[in-house]
Formats: structure tokens, sequence, C-alpha cells
């Protein structure tokens, strides 16, 4: 829930998040001739904190609140290494108006969910509190800003409260650690070293979050938790000079507790040439990886359009770089898995460019050879104007649709935008200003100008050549890596093939299809058509998201008949159908021709339907049923679809070899349905042994004749979208009625529970402990809804006894589960990451846990603080296109007491009582009832 690590592995992604560590805090428009957002209102208090208010109307009625303080581990001494992360869960432990225990309770009361509505993360250079308020009522605006005045100068930070943290802190750590995070340590301190990246990371050490006194926090606090350090942003549905008056009242008080200090000397990575290589194997990886790196020291430039616009060039060269990887990816004896290059700039510290390659670990040579000769390719050939087209085509209609959709953009993104900006010291600009500031220059920009940057970006910096995974090296690695890489770099490289051109090759369907029925259902705002083929159509507009229009299809059974004999079919399905592209364009071709249009396919197979899915605009709606049509119609089935799909098993095998997935997405699911060769993932060889050709026999008699219902939600015009569904799927051949297939809706739970433990190898100290309650399936939404509810306090009570008395897990939780495909099936589960050595422990908490709650029952301040969320929930869901087609819309014909459930949702969970709750927990949570998987390592 709380993060404390937001950076991806090799910090590919904080260019957005770079630190402003210097003395100016003026706001980033103050140097520069970009201009902010004019509906943002930008202020400092007498008290120095800085606070941003705009104006925002989705989501209706609520407010995005966020307290960043500009500092995070950067700031921490030697002996505090974890205490600015410890630190932000302090603020929820105990505060002047919010005494220990109360904080989140108090959330839950006013309709806010913890974890969800309520949140916090720390990380290198800051941390941010975050609230959505669940309304904008003044009371509630003032409490939210009493609450952030309490974390910034609020603290109790008790001596009990922080020792019951400790373990909370530990569990993070444990749930955090893994293959990837070991792997970017290893890799911060070489390519990183002489900074404090590699000796900041936010989680700290074990001994100081097991042993620092309570005077290091104070210390920290005290000092870095000044207002002069502080931003309050607030987006929301609210009058911006009742949220200002608000905050000044709550904030204005505030004052520093402590002098000033300068902030820390980061370091500096140290410039060389030549070639570096570093070797660090991780047994448990997934796969091997291979990069070249060259890394040089940044120091961060005012935000102005020329700086804006002096690194385009080399966005659209590295976009095109990636563009020609992922397509080499998919030939035949490609010898790799992936491959990406990024360049970035961080912290006002570092500025990094690099290449890196993902294969089998047999295969780390040719990786490196893929990475050497790509990279040469392009700075030695450049690129091809239809490269470029179709990088400026995708860039230019970005610009455009931010543009178009803006006026509904929703406040906890922009707030999430605003502490980018803030961060990275860009002025906080409209889509507008982008659009005017990017378009005229991507017109004018050339191949040679995208080769230029991108010679510049590698210059003639030291490379760092790095090689990490399940890849074992004999001998003296280095030695061997550095040969490898003198022999790639030495041959030559040829330029890149000549791109052909091609149109859209599907675009008639025949005759247009006649509606036969069209009713409206007035009250939902939605109107249902059924074409002569018997396509079903289900349409309602919104204005929840400007200039958006998302897409449901299903049709035919889906998982219900895949064959027996024929055990991972569904899975392969899901994974080679769209990227096998069309009979007459491949997936690859397809990015090229519909390059700067709003379009795209999805594909699934769900429980009882194949389902496509799609969003788009009302430019190009007509395009996106085009494109879904040419998938009923004609799939490819190409061979490079099966070559990902096997690279794709060997690394997720890998990865279920050395981690609690394994069993739980394989065994268990089977286990739990009696052998059902329908549930869970099948043994690798099996799901190698299935060929697009079954694929193609399975899904073909369904795609062309199956019962089909389409869903559409957006801003559009009714009638205009009949009108292409009309030339498009209803125009397909006749479709069959939906079969009801009564006895492949049947499967069986095992009639005695069971305790079954798992183990896999590895090294790193955590394991899994899952229990299953069997309970209903979803034919009686009254049942359902009150089963959620029922989980959401089994999930509260696992968080005051196993996180916060115990300190057993960081983040525990449960839920129930309902099919509406299978008759009968239906669980209550509480997956919980643990210490191996509490695993047993913790089973039996949880066990006795929801056996009180079917022996004693709940009480009714639990089912209000459960109840009250899930409320706020509804309420916002209502004006959310993704709720409408995913519960309502996409099959409201087909089951049509959908509708009523709409109609009945909020009602029937304010009726709730703890009387119907306690009936079910006695039906269900017995102790008796439970089955128990434990899935743990295997150190020996």
């Amino acid at each position: 829930m709380r993060r404390y690590f937001r950076i991806p592995l090799f910090l590919t992604a904080l260019c957005v998040l770079a630190t402003a560590l210097y003395a100016d805090r003026t706001f980033p428009q103050a140097t520069s001739d970009l201009p902010a957002d004019q509906s943002v209102r930008f202020g400092v208090l007498p008290n120095g904190m800085h606070y941003v208010i705009m104006q925002n109307s989705e989501p209706q009625g609520r407010v995005a609140v966020r307290l960043m303080i500009e500092a995070g581990a950067f700031m921490e001494e030697e002996n505090q290494r974890g205490v600015a992360h410890f630190l932000e869960h302090m603020a929820f432990n105990g505060t002047k108006h919010y005494p220990p225990g109360t904080l989140i309770k108090f959330f839950q009361r006013m309709g806010m969910n913890f974890g969800g509505d309520t949140n916090a993360y720390t990380s290198f250079d800051h941390t941010v509190y975050m609230l959505d308020l669940p309304d904008t009522k003044e009371e509630t605006l003032a409490e939210g800003f009493q609450v952030f005045a309490d974390y910034a100068d609020g603290m109790l930070l008790q001596e009990k409260e922080i020792e019951a943290e400790r373990g909370i802190i530990l569990s993070e750590k444990r749930t955090r650690d893994n293959v990837g995070f070991r792997t970017f340590v290893a890799e911060a301190e070489v390519v990183y070293a002489g900074t404090r990246i590699p000796t900041r990371l936010p989680i700290g050490l074990e001994t100081i979050i097991k042993g620092a006194p309570a005077e290091r926090f104070v210390h920290f606090y005290d000092i870095w938790y000044r207002p002069d350090l502080m931003t309050v942003i607030v987006v929301g549905d609210a009058d911006p000079d009742l949220i200002q008056t608000k905050l000044v009242a709550a904030m204005g008080p505030l004052v520093d507790r402590a002098p000033a200090v300068p902030s820390p000397e980061l370091g500096q990575v140290s410039p060389f040439k030549g070639t570096r290589v570093n070797y660090h194997p991780e047994a448990e990886a997934a796969a091997t990886s291979v990069s070249i790196q060259a890394v040089s020291p940044y120091q961060i430039e005012p935000d102005t359009a020329a700086n804006r616009l002096k690194y385009l060039p080399r966005s659209m060269a590295i976009s095109m770089l990636n563009r020609r990887l992922s397509i080499l990816a998919k030939e035949e004896n490609a010898g790799f898995t992936s491959a990406r290059a990024s360049a970035n700039e961080s912290f006002n510290l570092i500025r990094e460019i690099s290449i890196e390659v993902s294969a089998k670990p047999d295969q780390w040579q040719n990786a490196l050879r893929v990475a050497d000769h790509e990279l040469r390719r392009a700075l030695e050939h450049g690129f091809q104007a239809a490269e470029l087209k179709e990088t400026v085509a995708n860039y230019l209609n970005g610009l455009e649709q931010a543009v178009k959709t803006a006026s509904t953009r929703r406040s906890s993104g922009l707030a999430s935008q605003i502490i980018g900006s803030l961060m990275g010291r860009h002025v906080f600009t409209t889509p507008a200003t982008n659009l005017a500031l990017f378009a005229p220059a991507l017109a004018q920009m050339t191949p040679e100008d995208c080769l230029a940057a991108l010679r510049e970006a590698w210059g003639d910096h030291g490379r760092y050549v790095l090689v990490n995974g399940n890849v074992v090296i004999p001998g003296d690695a280095k030695v061997s890596i550095a040969a490898a890489y003198a022999a790639a770099h030495q041959e030559p490289v040829a330029p890149p093939a000549k791109i052909v051109d091609e149109v859209f090759a599907y675009t008639d369907f025949g005759p247009a299809g006649k509606i036969v029925e069209r009713s409206e259902v007035k009250d939902l705002g939605l109107t249902l058509v059924t074409f002569a083929n018997g396509v079903r159509l289900n349409l309602k507009p919104t204005d929840f998201e400007a200039n958006r229009i998302h897409i449901n299809l299903r049709i035919g059974t889906g998982q219900l008949t895949e064959p027996a004999d024929q055990p991972g079919l569904s899975f392969v399905a899901n994974s080679i159908f769209i990227s096998g592209g069309l009979s007459r364009h491949s997936a690859d071709d397809l990015r090229r021709i519909l390059a700067g249009r709003t379009v795209g396919v999805g594909f699934g197979v769900r429980g009882d339907a194949f389902n496509f899915n799609g969003s788009t605009n009302r430019d190009d709606l007509l395009l996106e049923f085009q494109l879904m049509a040419a998938h009923l119609t004609d799939p490819g089935y190409r061979p490079e679809s099966m070559r990902q799909l096997e690279k794709g098993l060997e690394q997720m095998f890998n990865s279920f070899a050395h981690t609690s997935g394994g069993a739980l997405n394989t065994e268990v699911p089977l286990l739990l349905a009696s052998g059902d060769p329908r549930f869970g993932i099948p043994p690798k060889a099996v799901l190698l042994s299935r060929t697009a050709d079954e694929v193609s026999a399975w899904l073909k008699p369904q795609l062309a004749s199956g019962a089909t219902e389409i869903g559409i939600v957006g801003d559009f015009d009714v009638d205009a979208a009949i009108n292409v569904v009309a030339r498009t799927i209803g125009a397909l051949p006749t479709r069959d009625p939906r079969p009801e297939l009564a006895d492949r809706r049947q499967v069986k739970i095992p009639t005695e529970p069971f305790t079954r433990h798992f183990t896999f190898i590895s090294e790193i100290p955590k394991g899994v402990i899952a229990l299953y309650w069997p309970t209903a399936d979803a034919s009686d939404v009254h049942r359902t809804r009150r089963l959620s509810l029922l989980g959401g306090v089994l999930s509260e009570r696992l968080r005051v006894k196993v996180r916060e008395e115990i300190g057993g897990a960081y983040s525990p939780g449960a839920g129930n589960s309902s099919s509406d495909v299978y008759d009968g099936y239906g669980w209550m589960q509480a997956s919980i990451t643990v210490d191996p050595d509490k695993a047993e422990e913790i089973g039996d908490v949880t066990t006795a846990l929801a056996n009180d709650l079917a022996t004693s029952g709940i009480t009714a301040d639990e089912l209000e603080r459960v109840r009250l969320p899930v409320l706020t929930s509804i309420r916002e869901s209502e004006r959310t296109n993704g709720y409408w087609l995913g519960s309502v819309v996409n099959r409201a014909q087909e089951k049509p007491e959908v509708l009523d459930w709409a109609r009945s949702r909020r009602t029937d969970n304010e009726a709730v009582t703890t009387a119907e709750l306690d009936d079910l927990a006695k039906s269900y949570l017995g102790a008796d009832r439970v089955f128990r998987v434990t899935v743990l390592p295997d150190q020996k």
C-alpha cells in the first residue's frame, strides 16, 4: 500500500521526478518563458510553505489533496538510513489530533479506503502524503488539512509506536525483496558509484530499522519537515477560494522546529573513457539481461521552450530505435526475447542513456551482439523517413488527444503530474501549450536531426557493459564479457532494410446490417439495438471522458468450451491471437499503417466468452470497428506469435521455479477445482505442445458465428455509432443464439478441506500463506454484495491483528470472489506474504480471525468502517466509463438483470445489516471449512 520505492530497475522513469536539491524553491515558471496553466493557482504562505490549487470536475464531488515534503532518503545521515521512510509510516501512528490507532479508522468513517484514498510514499528526494477526500464539504476539507498539519508538525513519535512499527517495516522490506531489486542494487553500486543513490535506498538498512532510537526520528523530522520544504497540492471539484481559506487556516500557523541545514551533497559520477564491465549473476532471475550504458554528470536546466525542443529529436530517435528492437525480437532465430533503449536525466545529478537486451542465459553473447549492432546501426546509418513519419504521427496524435481530453482529466492524476513538475522543475503547462510548442517542430524534423541528437547523447562517454541474471559465465566472467563485446564491436553493421508503405486492407465487410429492434432504457441512459444478423449492441453516451470511447465485444462461449484434451489452449490463445496480426498485415505492419490514429484491439479468453476491447475517439471510431471486424474475420496466427510465446514461457516458468507464484498459479487453482483442466496454468511442456492450428480450429467457428454482444460507452453520438457498427460487425454473417452449456458450468469443489505445502528454490526469505473458504457463485447479487463486505471485514481484521499488532505482514488482505460462470463456485480468500518462520503462526491467526467472525459475528462499527468507503467508491464509479462498460453495458441484453443490479447497488449496500453478515460468516468462515496452502522457499 504505502510505497517506498518509486523507480524501476534502471531508474529509467526518473526524468519526471528529478530533484530540486538546491536553494531556489520558486515555482518553475518564474525562470521560464513557458506559461503555466492559467487555471492553476500557485502561492506561498508567509511561513514559506508553497501551495498549488486547481479546480477540476472529475471525479465530481471529490478532492485530491497531497502534502509533498522535499526531503527523502537522500537527506538521511549514515545512522538514519531508512528513517525517512520509517517516519512516513509513523504519520499514521499518532499525532496531536489523532491518537495512536485512531487515524485509519477515522479515515474509514469518513468514507475513505486505507491504501486507496489515503496513502503515502517515500522516494530518494521527496515524501508525499495523499488523501482523496470523499466529498467537498467545508468540514471535510478542514479535516483533510488538519490531518496534513499533523503530519507536518504533529507527529507524536512515541517509543511504543516506533517499536510496534519496526516489524511492519521489516515485513515491507521482505515483501519488496526480489531479484529485480537485488539486481538494481548491484548495478547502482557500479554505475552510480560516487553518488548517494546506492547508499540511500529508501527502505534503509535492517540494523537501523530494528534499532534506531526515537531521537533519530525526531532529529530528521525537526530538520526536514519544515514549512519552506513543503508544498500542498489540491486538485478537485471545489471552490479554490474555499480551499485556500481552509489551507491557510490549517497550514499557515506552522513554524520551523529546528534551524535549516544545507541539502546534502549527492556526489558525482566520474566520467571515463573506454569500457567498464560488470557481471552480476542471479540464479533466480527469469532471464539474462545485457546492457550497454553511458552515464555522465548532469545539472538541471531551466524548463524553457528551447530546452524542451532540444530534447525532442532525442526522444524521436529513442522511439525509433525501440521500434526496430521490437520488430527484430519477433524474427525467426532472433536469439533474444526483448530489448529497449532509454535516455533520461535524473536527480540534478546524472544523465544516462542505455540499450538493454533480455535473453536466455546461453544466448548472452548474442544478446550483447544485438545491443552493440543495433546501437551502431542507428549511430552509423541513421533512420529512414518512414520510421520518423510513424513516430511523429504517434507523438503528435498523443499531443492532440491530450488537448481534446483535457477537460475530463482525473484529479488524482493531475495531482501526480503537478508533483512531477515541481520535483522536476518543469512548468505545469496545458496540453494546448504543449501541442503549440511541439507540433511545428515535429513538422520540420528530419531523420538527420534525430541521428545528430542520438550521436550527441552517446557522445564519447565511456561505456558500461553489464551482464546480469541467470547466466553462469565460467572463469573470469569480466574478461569473457569484454572479449565478447570487443568481438561484436569489430563486426561491420549494414543499413536497415528499406520500409515499404502499406494501406489498411480491411474496410469493406459487405452491405450494412439492418436494425430489427431498438429500445431505450431511459433511467440508465442506454440504447439497446439488435441487428438482423443477431448482433446485439448496447450504447451509453457519457461525458465522463471527453473524446474517449470504450468498446467491449463478447463473442462465443470462451473457456467454458475449451477442449478437455487440450489444456492450456485458452492461455495460448490469449498470448498469440493479437500478436499474430491479420492475414494481410502483421502486428508490426499494423502499428505502422495505423500510426497517428487512436485505435487498437485487445483480446482475452474469458470464462464464458471471447472478449475483444478497444478505446478510440469520434474521428477513429469507424477505423476501430474495421480493425475489430478484421480480427474477427481474418486473424493471422503468424509464426512470430508462437515464437514470442515460447520465449515468454521460458521466463515465466523460470520465475515460477523461484517464487510463490509457481504453485499459486499452477497447482493450487487446479486443486481447488478438483482437477478441472480449465483452472490453473498447465506445465510448460503442455503449453508448448499447443499449436496455433489448435487455437485457430477452436476459435474459427466461434468468431464466425458465435453469439455476439457489443457495448459502447463514452463520448459519442448514438446514431453515428450505430451506423459504424452496422457497416462492420453488423454486416457479418448471422450469429448463433448463446447456448446454455449447463453441463460445462459445473465444477467440483473438493468435498473435504485440505492443507497443502509447496516449496520453491530461493534464498530470498519470504513465502505466502493462502487460505480459502468456499462460498457461493454470483447468481444472487444480494448475497454477493454481502460476501464482498464480509471480505472487507476480514481484511480489516487482518490489518489490525497481523499487520499492526504482531507486525507479521506488510499488506495482509482478504476478499470474496464469486463466479458468474460456474455454478456454485466462489471463494473467500486471504493471501499473506510472510517470514517463512512465521507462516504457521500467521496461518493459525488468520484461521482464528475468520472463525471468530463465524462464531461471534461483527460489530456495527466494523460494518460501517468497511461499508462507507464502498459507498464512496460506488458513487465515484457511477461517473466512470469502466464501471458502466464492464458491469452493465457489455451484456445488458444477454443478462438484463444487470440493469436492476445497477439501479439497486447503492441502496442495497446501504441496507446491509450485521445480522446478514453474521449469518454468512457462520455459513462459510468456520475453521472446519478452510483450505490452507503454504508456499515457502526451500533454502537448502
